[in-house]
């Protein structure tokens, strides 16, 4: 559709896209776009049954995800029949979309420089919005664009909405360049940011060889040694990579039990230690261990286990009939184990749906399994960190609104959500707030335990800056181990020898969002 000349009056602006669709011959199924667009204006005008507001919305995200027209159509449309409140949102949504829209209905006049959460936000004070949205935008993780930041990002982070960034492999093209990135990106954000990846080893690391790091090989080879050196070293080889491009946040070790499945995205790329959760609790907290001693924060995952599943969170949602009591009894016990130990600052969810816990949502939205299992019975009072909630696992099931309210209300610390959605999460939540639909002690909550972590980890200490690296001298005798582990160099052979080997698994081809 042609954009509306801005000095038309409203009318005019609803009235000739109408007339031109009413009179435009549609013949052999051509033109879909108008011919949805012809029938959303026939309806508006000609009835007084309108659609539900979701419908209008779900007719124009079909017709033009990415076009504020649509949006514009409809809300002038319900306007003119005098539906103000339903024709809020899409004149809102529009006006997200592009900021140089000419005319407006009146009441709509000081929409451009409004928050752009809700009306309902409007009788928050201020000062009460500004402390909202440093509290909100602290709970945020998204993706960043390619190598340089530019554009929206870049004025979401000067206004502190958001919390945290996660890198992938568009992001990393050599050492040097990635740590400036990352040194660019706390420089525009008033508060010090988690910078998350996810460096697990094996297939699934995203600091590379190629880009000047040294080989992090699979899980799955080093649970096989059972040596319990190896994995702090593991550890603090992963952690000083990390360190290496200032990052903080390491979205590993997996803890998953692996069950052999052979469709599951654990068991099909070495991401499990083992399938003996004693050896995966012992080898897990070395790991975290290692970690720790680069001043990096771990996330064990995905809690309670995704690889029970064989459906791929990226491609669908996976249910399983599991009991509580043999989650409890085997996929629990890394989580406990680290809990007990103080190991645990950081946990990131599963998107698999447990019947017997909870049958309505996955665990990334249930309050069942975070405050009852997570919290209660396991005693963590660590952060939770949701999966990304662009995975087909949600979003093919729950608009992107009501995941992230059902998220936090559930009890999700940090909402990991790609791509550029900052904006939406940080008004829904807004809304959901001053409506009442999310308690505001949930955002308190949520906002004392992040503060805390970065507290912990010396990152809001160290401001915007990317810490000086301390070489750690390699320990290299400080392989041998006790207990039924041989100490002798036959048995440091074979392990390291195995290590080389499952290193070369191949690089996982799923997209950049793999967690």
């Amino acid at each position: 559709m042609a954009p509306m000349n801005k000095g038309l009056p409203l009318f005019l602006a609803a009235l000739v896209p109408a007339f031109l669709f009413f009179n435009t011959p549609l013949t052999n199924g051509r033109h879909q776009l108008a011919n949805l667009q012809f029938e959303a204006a026939k309806k508006a005008f000609n009835t007084q049954d309108y659609f539900p507001s979701q419908q209008w919305a779900q007719l124009a995200r079909l017709n033009a995800p990415e076009s504020a027209a649509p949006w514009l159509l409809i809300g002038n449309c319900l306007y003119l029949q005098g539906h103000d409140s339903q024709a809020l949102p899409f004149f809102q949504t529009a006006l997200r979309m592009d900021p140089k829209i000419g005319h407006l209905p009146p009441f709509l006049n000081q929409a451009r420089d409004r928050d752009g959460a809700s009306v309902a936000a409007s009788k928050l004070t201020s000062g009460q919005l500004y402390s909202l949205r440093k509290k909100i935008g602290q709970m945020i993780m998204v993706s960043v664009p390619g190598t340089e930041l530019s554009g929206q990002k870049k004025a979401m982070l000067n206004a502190g909405w958001i919390g945290g960034v996660i890198l992938f492999n568009q992001n990393i093209k050599t050492k040097d360049q990635v740590a400036q990135y990352v040194e660019t990106l706390q420089d525009n954000s008033p508060t010090p940011l988690f910078v998350a990846v996810d460096q697990e080893g094996g297939a699934v690391r995203r600091f590379r060889e190629e880009h000047g790091f040294k080989t992090l090989p699979s899980l799955a080879a080093l649970g096989q040694t059972q040596n319990s050196n190896l994995a702090y070293r593991f550890g603090l080889l992963s952690g000083r990579q990390l360190k290496e491009a200032g990052a903080n946040l390491n979205l590993a070790p997996v803890v998953d039990i692996d069950y052999a499945l052979p469709d599951s995205i654990i068991s099909k790329y070495h991401r499990s230690l083992g399938n003996n959760p004693e050896v995966i609790s012992r080898l897990a907290s070395e790991i975290v261990r290692g970690m720790r001693s680069q001043n990096v924060i771990a996330a064990a995952k995905h809690f309670p286990t995704q690889s029970i599943a064989s459906v791929n969170p990226h491609e669908g949602v996976a249910t399983s009939g599991i009991s509580s009591q043999e989650l409890e009894r085997w996929d629990f016990l890394p989580y406990r184990r680290m809990i007990e130990t103080n190991q645990l600052d950081a946990v990131m969810l599963s998107h698999v749906i447990y019947k017997s816990i909870d049958p309505n949502f996955p665990a990334s939205l249930s309050p069942e399994m975070i405050q009852n299992f997570l919290r209660r019975k396991l005693g963590y009072k660590g952060l939770v960190i949701s999966d990304d909630l662009r995975m087909d696992a949600i979003k093919r099931h729950y608009p992107l609104e009501v995941s992230i309210v059902q998220a936090v209300n559930a009890g999700v610390d940090i909402l990991l959500v790609t791509d550029n959605f900052e904006r939406r999460v940080m008004d829904t939540l807004v809304r959901a707030v001053a409506s009442g639909k999310v308690p505001l002690r949930k955002i308190d909550e949520a906002y004392a335990r992040i503060s805390r972590i970065k507290s912990k980890y010396g990152i809001l200490a160290r401001g915007n800056r990317i810490p000086k690296v301390v070489a750690v001298k390699s320990p290299r005798n400080s392989i041998q181990t006790t207990g039924r582990h041989s100490t002798g160099s036959a048995a440091k052979s074979t392990a390291l020898a195995s290590l080389d080997r499952f290193s070369q698994t191949p690089s996982l081809s799923l997209g950049t969002t793999i967690k």
